[in-house]
């Protein structure tokens, strides 16, 4: 079991390059990918992208590089040498039509943003990726064994408060096998004050009574109950992306905890139908968190 949240880092050096990267993973419903990139190298996040969702399937990815140029030649300042000679020729121009006085300087040329370009090199790929995805394969080394560590310490958890849901389902099996008598009990005796003495078809009456009775049976719902807890027990001990599939499993668990506490009429039932819910939410809080 592995958790979505977690943390690595790697920096790498050769003799022209220095490449620092960090990548970190939060809880997400789906696979999802933030990029913070030198412009230069925007071009590689298909690759990022390809390399991280080969070994993580879900969570909100966030993956920040840097790097420092030491003469590799990432970049080349390229001179626009038409632009420049029509802005010269055109600075002449305006210096006789006007009778200005004074030299035209390079201050004149750099007002233009387009004078000059940024060029890449044609084999920048090649040149900065290998060492680009090495540190990346390690941060994301790193990140996989932090989300390893927290998710064994989730499955820990879990498995404590399943122990608990276990207990108390138990408990309520058992105190459901008087719930049926005791419903009618009730229900009888509630008849009987508000007839006041006045004759009705017992028959009838006895057929009301069972029908109402059955109506506030739970053991069908504690049976439903303890098959959804074998599921989620089985799920955890899976490897592999199971955090859907065990939030699916919860709210199954979390609606027959819910009917429980609706039809029963012991208190003692309704009170452990309480704690159930409680725990099945502290476990869901958790499974938000798994992969």
């Amino acid at each position: 079991m592995y958790s979505m949240t977690g943390y690595g880092r790697a920096d790498l050096r050769t003799g022209q390059i220095s490449i620092s990267t960090e990548i970190s993973s939060v809880n997400n419903r789906y696979l999802e990918f933030f990029f913070r990139f030198p412009r230069q190298l925007s071009f590689l996040e298909p690759k990022v992208k390809e390399l991280v969702s080969s070994n993580i399937k879900r969570g909100r990815i966030n993956v920040i590089v840097n790097y420092e140029d030491y003469g590799l030649g990432i970049d080349k300042v390229v001179l626009n040498r038409g632009l420049a000679n029509d802005i010269y020729r055109q600075l002449l121009k305006i210096k006789k039509e006007f009778k200005l006085e004074g030299e035209i300087k390079i201050d004149h040329f750099l007002s233009f943003p387009d004078l000059f370009k940024v060029s890449k090199s044609e084999d920048l790929e090649k040149k900065v990726w290998p060492l680009m995805s090495k540190a990346l394969s390690r941060a994301i080394s790193q990140l996989i064994a932090m989300r390893k560590r927290e998710g064994t310490n989730l499955k820990k958890d879990i498995s404590m408060r399943l122990k608990l849901l276990v207990t108390g389902i138990k408990k309520i099996t058992k105190l459901a096998e008087a719930n049926f008598d005791l419903y009618r009990e009730k229900l009888t005796k509630r008849i009987d004050e508000a007839l006041d003495g006045r004759q009705i078809d017992k028959t009838r009456l006895e057929e009301e009574i069972a029908y109402l009775a059955e109506r506030a049976d739970i053991s069908e719902e504690c049976v439903r109950f303890e098959s959804h807890l074998k599921q989620f027990q089985a799920n955890i001990r899976q490897s592999g992306t199971v955090g859907r599939r065990l939030n699916f499993i919860l709210q199954e668990l979390n609606r027959e905890a819910n009917t429980i506490g609706a039809k029963s009429v012991n208190p003692k039932i309704s009170h452990l139908a309480v704690e159930l819910k409680e725990e099945i939410e502290k476990i869901r809080e958790q499974v938000q968190n798994i992969e």
